[in-house]
């Protein structure tokens, strides 16, 4: 994930250079490919110290363009990388090229692991504060059996899309073997790391180091984004070795991909059959509850204030990545505060439409049905996700399920887990309904009165 640039100054940090490279990383996945390119990446780190960071670009213009459209962006990005700013990010236009200022190749350090920055970037990735649901579950539990040694394996391999949580969980795992066990050597890097490092062991002959250094002095080894090693014949056959070193020795590994071992290209069989062996544990999208859980913890945990109402919008827009639901409330803080505007519905849907939106700034929010069914049944939504089946429950239950099949485009299965149900219950209730319905005009004119009531407030 930390992807290495030559084009980072010499004058900022090992550590705050990393920090930036997996900025930009989110950024690259976060921003259209174009902006990225035209706006992100010609970006230089002037100066990072004392929680003060200055970005350096090539003209006034370009500098004010970015200010404009995409400070928050960068903001964000840089809090999830986990940069500690105490002040405003800066930007400047009177920079050097790099090419005119990259030190001395004998200067050049050997590139570590990232040990330091597991330990600064780590407070805000730990298990507690992993938001769970069904589409991570057992990713999360893996994660935690591997700590207590309960896994019944050594190793886990977490895939998933970007922005789904599974550097959070490399993370949190690296940081809690730190916590509680005594002095381990956790190594936490990407797999572009090791490769770096290796090929400067084999240009300056300090190979023997660097075997000692993973084979014998390791306790834990993190590694990230494997599918970097793709057609790297020389770099997976080191790693092979340092694998079954690290297994024979009963020690810990963590490795993640967007990809399964099985499913990444040119991966050599022998790396890819010490792979497999891992406990495989993939995470899937998060659901519509799930999300909403997500931007409640980040909203309290950065003390934001936020109607409900605006949070349940927001989890129903936002279904890529948790980045994007963090930079959702980012967003919405900075137009709040600069425009003295509070924070609405309104605000939200401006945020999402510039923010790239999928186009559902119109589409019926499941909550917001599921919470008018409340209120006309007088019912909390606990109640109504709850195991009780009672007359009252089952009819209230039945309604938002039939609504919300008819004014949004929602499967049922996604339908039946906002009232708590199963795909097959979901159907049953509804066929149940429009039994009921065919019987009984007073039902058929209360299912007409929400309806109507849910299309005037979508329409405010």
């Amino acid at each position: 994930m930390f992807e290495k640039n030559s084009e980072i100054y010499a004058a900022a940090s090992n550590d705050t250079g990393k920090l930036w490279e997996l900025a930009k990383t989110n950024l690259a996945r976060m921003l259209a490919s174009g902006n990225y390119k035209t706006w992100i990446e010609p970006l230089k780190i002037c100066q990072a110290e004392g929680g003060r960071l200055v970005l350096a670009g090539p003209n006034p213009f370009f500098i004010d363009w970015v200010r404009k459209n995409f400070q928050n962006q960068l903001s964000a990005a840089l809090a999830e990388a986990g940069f500690e700013s105490s002040g405003q990010l800066e930007f400047i236009t009177d920079w050097e090229p790099w090419e005119e200022t990259e030190p001395a190749a004998a200067a050049e350090p050997a590139p570590p692991p990232s040990a330091s920055l597991l330990a600064r970037a780590s407070h805000r990735f730990t298990f507690e504060n992993f938001v769970v649901g069904d589409s991570n579950k057992y990713a999360h539990s893996a994660a935690q059996a591997l700590v207590t040694d309960t896994l019944g394996a050594d190793a886990l391999f977490i895939t998933s899309d970007h922005g789904l949580g599974k550097s959070h969980l490399a993370l949190a795992l690296g940081r809690a073997f730190q916590q509680y066990r005594p002095h381990p050597q956790v190594f936490y890097l990407t797999a572009e790391d090791f490769t770096n490092e290796m090929t400067h062991a084999l240009k300056r002959g300090l190979m023997e180091e660097f075997k000692a250094k993973y084979r014998q002095a390791c306790d834990v080894l993190v590694l990230e984004e494997v599918q970097f090693l793709a057609g790297k014949e020389k770099i997976q056959a080191e790693l092979c070795f340092t694998l079954d070193c690290l297994s024979e020795r009963g020690r810990k590994m963590l490795f993640t991909s967007p990809q399964e071992p099985k499913a990444i290209p040119r991966l050599g069989s022998k790396l890819r059959s010490r792979l497999t062996a891992a406990v495989l544990s993939p995470i899937s999208h998060p659901d519509v509850e799930t999300r909403l859980n997500i931007l409640i913890q980040k909203a309290k945990a950065n003390s934001f204030k936020v109607p409900r109402g605006v949070l349940e919008y927001l989890a129903e827009g936002v279904t890529t990545d948790v980045r994007q639901l963090e930079s959702c409330l980012v967003s919405l803080r900075a137009k709040s505060q600069l425009l003295g505007r509070p924070v609405d519905l309104d605000m939200a849907r401006e945020v999402l439409a510039h923010m790239g939106g999928d186009g559902r700034e119109n589409e019926m929010n499941l909550l917001v049905i599921r919470a008018h069914i409340g209120r006309h049944y007088q019912l909390e939504a606990a109640e109504i996700t709850s195991r009780n089946r009672t007359v009252r429950l089952n009819e209230a239950r039945a309604m938002g399920i039939y609504l919300a099949r008819q004014l949004t485009p929602r499967t049922l299965e996604e339908i039946g887990r906002t009232f708590g149900r199963s795909h097959s219950s979901a159907v049953y209730a509804c066929h149940k309904l429009e039994e009921r319905l065919l019987k009984d005009p007073k039902l058929a004119g209360r299912l007409d009165f929400l309806r109507r009531k849910l299309m005037e407030h979508q329409t405010i």
